[in-house]
């Protein structure tokens, strides 16, 4: 492929991704869905222009969601976990299941503690500190582990997208 048409490609994705990114402040609920959507447009980035303009991408999409978004709490859900899409490549190369899964959950948990914890020790984000004094410690360990669920199937959903895209739309969008 052409680097023109590698840069036109990952250019039409970011503006994509930054698009569901700002939905995030017009649909409730959309805090955790619209950073999942956006990393998915990373997928034929890396696909058709490999790794390092992946990443390009990647931060990209998280500085224009951080400046633009309404929603900041997603904009930074999606500039502390947004680049898993690239890094699950990395992370399917251990050889081991086991290590393969307590690697994704451990960069998963220590992304989210870190968002939070900036967001409310740094950012003084207090209606998000509010928020989880209000549920409680057994809810928001409740919550955590329901993250984890997800990123186990976000990372599978990401194996399927990822399938669907060489196999079927590649061809058809690539000519």
């Amino acid at each position: 492929m052409k680097k023109s048409r590698k840069m036109a490609l990952t250019g039409m994705l970011c503006a994509l991704a930054v698009v569901i990114m700002m939905l995030g402040g017009v649909i409730p609920l959309a805090t955790f869905c619209c950073p999942a959507l956006a990393g998915l447009m990373l997928i034929p980035v890396f696909v058709e222009c490999g790794e390092k303009l992946s990443w390009c991408a990647y931060a990209a999409i998280a500085a224009l969601s951080l400046i633009l978004c309404p929603d900041k709490e997603a904009a930074l859900l999606l500039t502390f976990i947004g680049y898993y899409p690239i890094l699950r490549w990395r992370l399917d190369q251990l050889r081991s299941r086991l290590l393969r899964v307590v690697a994704k959950l451990g960069v998963f948990n220590l992304a989210v503690l870190a968002m939070y914890a900036l967001s409310i020790l740094v950012l003084q984000m207090d209606q998000i500190l509010n928020e989880y004094r209000e549920m409680g410690l057994a809810l928001t360990v409740a919550c955590l582990l329901v993250g984890n669920v997800t990123l186990l199937l976000y990372d599978r959903l990401i194996a399927i997208m990822t399938a669907l895209y060489v196999n079927r739309l590649r061809g058809r969008l690539m000519k």
